[in-house]
């Protein structure tokens, strides 16, 4: 992968993508999305993130409140950072702290959102118990995003670009990890992108395929690949004849239009 040299700050020379990440340009941020799902049923395709099954993408701001799934001592009271899109597909970040007698008492976000795309704990203390978020009087299975025990953060191979920026993908992965019962003879690897701003549905945007026992692949854009604002972007996986435990992710510089 090719990475430009620019004038930093301070005069001296350095890559373009450690310039961003220092946030030495100015309108320019990265954004790393990494997901997993233990256990992808065979010849099933499903989103990559920490639900399993297919992400529901919703219509409205309808992600309200956030809760544990069971209640114990470690999870009252934590604080959750919450990341997402607003009604108007802004950038929202907010934190909550869980209920701290019962953290399964749903605790109401300051700011709805339509998208939430990432959630992590913000405690010197390893969660025992998931952490939810979704609407009023949800349960798991209508989950936006989940936090699972000993995580600390969700895993969401998921994320849509905020109004008012554009997105260029620099790189996606994708891995299949072997374990017992979990060993496909194949696994295919799709990245998916989907114009919300134009109505449009999930279109295939690239394809990888990874032979049973080969590991995985990273798969760099040149030049990268550009996705515009409200644009839903997710990773799924296909095993063939068994499930999969599975790894994907990618790479992103978000710039303001």
């Amino acid at each position: 992968m090719v990475q430009f040299a620019s004038t930093s700050a301070d005069g001296s020379s350095e890559p373009f993508l450690l310039q961003v990440s220092r946030g030495h340009i100015p309108g320019h941020s990265p954004v790393n999305k990494f997901g997993a799902s233990p256990e992808v049923a065979l010849n099933t395709k499903e989103d990559v993130w920490d639900g399993a099954g297919q992400y529901t993408f919703l219509t409205t701001a309808a992600i309200t409140h956030i809760r544990a799934g069971v209640d114990s001592a470690t999870t009252q009271g934590a604080r959750i950072e919450v990341r997402g899109l607003d009604a108007n597909w802004e950038l929202v970040v907010q934190t909550k702290d869980l209920d701290g007698a019962n953290s399964t008492t749903e605790v109401a976000l300051d700011t709805p959102l339509i998208r939430v795309f990432r959630m992590k704990v913000l405690e010197n203390a390893v969660m025992d118990q998931d952490i939810w978020a979704g609407d009023d009087d949800f349960i798991v299975g209508a989950a936006s995003a989940i936090i699972q025990a000993g995580n600390n953060q969700t895993l969401m191979a998921i994320y849509t670009v905020p109004a008012g920026k554009t997105a260029y993908m620099t790189s996606y992965y994708g891995n299949v990890t072997d374990t017992t019962n979990k060993t496909p003879t194949s696994t295919e690897i799709g990245l998916w992108a989907a114009d919300r701003a134009r109505g449009y549905e999930f279109q295939l945007k690239h394809q990888m395929g990874i032979a049973e026992a080969a590991g995985g692949f990273q798969h760099y854009f040149s030049p990268y690949y550009k996705f515009s604002e409200k644009t839903d972007i997710k990773i799924t996986a296909l095993p063939a004849d068994e499930p999969a435990h599975i790894h994907a992710g990618f790479d992103l510089i978000v710039i303001e239009n």
